[in-house]
């Protein structure tokens, strides 16, 4: 799981000592210190808070780096008036647990700087990636509690790979709040068709291409199965939910499965056409939405998410 992302702010955990974090803080904390601001004078650092999310969670806040833009623009009325914006960066470093965690966003309006201790707040550090016993959002070793509404934009990319067959990649993208596509994968890629060569065309074989429903979300799915210039056989899948704009529990996701990759050039897929949609079928159809209840306490326990 990488490039998680909730309300602007990236979101990274990683592995780290109570001593190795106490140095890295205190030495980030003395560089923004260092650094001059945006008028040259030593007032950089505007606010360094500790943050406690249990007896053993800590952490350190810091809002800098102000910027301020100023200048003149037309008001739409023949006139002119003048403009004044900043901006200012919030960073979070919590740590618990042997895990860390950084929160960053740079350049963020200065109406919305509370959004930061507001999210530390429901951050939740899980070393040990269990499934939450509360609904919320996962990232690698760490989750966010609801409430989480959709113009938060959370999101996420998941990668998976198949041991006994390294030429199968499997990403899954997570993203929330966005305004839907005009046109789902089915449409964009049937334009796409009629651009290709009659060559082109003849190498590639729909095996699907068809709405599809799991559970309650309703995508489509696109299918295909590809012989390459080097003559390799290789796959492509793809299942798609456009999501909704203004609901959390709709989003925009994208799971997809390639068969045939290697480094430098595609390589004949290890598994035939009824296997590699049999590890699909498998895959796309454990798809389902995060619940919205709580968790029992003694359900799942010890289940990983």
């Amino acid at each position: 799981m990488s490039q998680s992302k909730i309300d602007g702010f990236v979101i990274q955990a990683f592995d780290e000592t109570t001593e190795e974090f106490s140095k890295r803080v205190a030495d980030r904390e003395a560089q923004i210190m260092a650094t001059p601001d945006w008028l040259g004078g030593n007032r950089n650092l505007e606010s360094a808070t500790d943050a406690r999310l249990d007896s053993d969670i800590v952490g350190r806040i810091f809002f800098h780096g102000r910027t301020v833009t100023e200048g003149t623009q037309g008001n739409g009325l023949g006139g002119v008036e003048r403009y004044r914006d900043e901006a200012i960066t919030t960073e979070a470093h919590i740590h618990g647990r042997g895990v860390s965690t950084d929160l960053f966003s740079i350049g963020r309006g200065l109406q919305w700087v509370e959004d930061l201790p507001r999210l530390v707040k429901q951050l939740v550090v899980n070393p040990e990636n269990r499934i939450p016993s509360e609904p919320g959002f996962c990232m690698d070793r760490a989750h966010v509690r609801d409430p989480l509404s959709a113009d938060q934009n959370e999101q996420i990319t998941m990668f998976a790979r198949l041991p006994d067959h390294p030429d199968i990649r499997i990403p899954l993208v997570l993203m929330a709040g966005l305004k839907p596509e005009r046109h789902g994968i089915l449409a964009r890629t049937k334009a796409a068709d009629r651009r290709l060569t009659i060559a082109e065309r003849m190498r590639i074989t729909k095996l699907r291409a068809a709405p599809r429903k799991i559970g309650s979300l309703a995508g489509e799915e696109l299918v295909e199965r590809v012989i390459e210039e080097n003559h390799a056989r290789v796959h492509s899948f793809r299942w798609e939910v456009n999501g909704a704009e203004d609901n959390v529990l709709l989003p925009h996701l994208v799971l997809t499965m390639s068969t045939g990759n290697n480094n430098r050039q595609p390589v004949p897929s290890s598994l035939s056409d009824d296997a590699a949609l049999h590890v699909w079928d498998k895959i796309v159809s454990s798809i389902r939405l995060r619940t919205v209840e709580p968790r029992s306490e003694t359900a799942d326990t010890g289940a990983r998410q």
